[in-house]
């Protein structure tokens, strides 16, 4: 079986703690009144492949604990909230002081998508300005995730085939 590290990687309260709760039968968090200190870490499997997910702490003076998360990253999701176009600018800026300029893949989740106010998932990709594929997603119902995991799972699992991201995870 093939193992993968995925880092979820997000401002304080976008959702990456419920993310991990809704698709691991399994998790462990440590937190403090609700807040990650820590880290979340949650496993599923799919298709010969177990990816390990680890949920970083969210607050800005945890940058140390978030780069000790990123080290080995086959994968992040950055996981922002719809409706606080600040938790998007911060999130790019979190994955710029982990990887530079050569992060490696990267998928984005769109979170509280269900909330009103709530940027659409092509306007985020917009206030992004990156080739990243943008799920939208509604993580405390566990709606987008499957979509979200299985296709950067799968692709994941895929490098090195000559696949290209954004043309597996549209067929998805």
């Amino acid at each position: 079986m093939r193992h993968l590290k995925i880092l979820l990687l997000g401002p304080h309260a976008v959702g990456k703690t419920t993310l991990i709760r809704q698709v691991s039968p399994h998790t462990i968090s440590t937190d403090v009144n609700g807040s990650t200190v820590c880290l979340d870490f949650g496993t599923i499997e799919y298709n010969g492949i177990k990816a390990h997910l680890f949920g970083s702490p969210g607050m800005q003076h945890f940058s140390l604990v978030r780069k000790a998360l990123s080290s080995g990253t086959d994968g992040v999701i950055l996981v922002v909230d719809s409706t606080n176009p600040h938790t998007i600018i911060q999130a790019e800026q979190y994955l710029r002081d982990l990887f530079g300029a050569n992060p490696p893949p990267v998928v984005v989740a769109a979170n509280k998508q269900d909330l009103p106010g709530a940027i659409q998932a092509k306007h985020i990709k917009t206030l992004l300005n990156s080739p990243a594929p943008v799920f939208p997603t509604q993580a405390h119902r566990g709606i987008g995730l499957d979509q979200l995991l299985l296709s950067f799972i799968r692709y994941l699992g895929e490098i090195g085939k000559g696949l290209n991201i954004r043309t597996l995870l549209e067929n998805a």
